[in-house]
């Protein structure tokens, strides 16, 4: 590009005239399209977030949500994010320590159980495994079963 280089003729003079002219009808028409672009993203925005959000918390009608959202605006996205679903904690294989979905009864790395099937040593009632008491009878988990009674009969003594 030599452009810069060399006399200024009328013929280069004309073409910096040209290509300021233009580079001032492109500024013109990008600001021009500015406040479009501004307002197309806040209509949007919200069904866009809305779509990714519902798809990723596994809503059964994210599309559904997204059009709600499309038609009544910020009044959709606030009823969307109060009637939205919690996510779910992650979960972790106890074994191997790799994320797992809650709903597996396996771990798909290690193939282990993720169901420990922790039973209180009292009352034999099911618990989980980040339980510290039993909810049936109140006792500590890990705790030792208590001693069953030693029946005496007269023929030991």
């Amino acid at each position: 590009m030599d452009y810069f280089k060399g006399d200024l003729t009328p013929k280069r003079t004309l073409l910096f005239i040209f290509m300021f002219f233009v580079g001032i009808i492109v500024l013109k028409i990008i600001i021009g399209l500015l406040p479009l672009g501004i307002f197309l993203f806040i209509i949007l925005a919200p069904p866009i977030y809305v779509l990714a959000d519902a798809q990723e918390r596994k809503n059964p009608r994210p599309v559904l949500w997204a059009v709600f959202t499309l038609f009544t605006s910020i009044f959709g996205l606030l009823v969307y994010l109060l009637a939205r679903p919690e996510m779910k904690g992650k979960s972790y294989c106890q074994h191997c320590g790799r994320e797992v979905d809650e709903a597996f009864h396996n771990c798909p790395w290690c193939g282990k159980s993720l169901q420990a099937s922790l039973k209180c040593a009292n009352c034999s009632g099911e618990l989980k495994p980040a339980w510290r008491f039993c909810p049936s009878c109140r006792t500590a988990v890990g705790t030792p079963a208590p001693a069953e009674p030693q029946v005496s009969t007269a023929a030991s003594q």
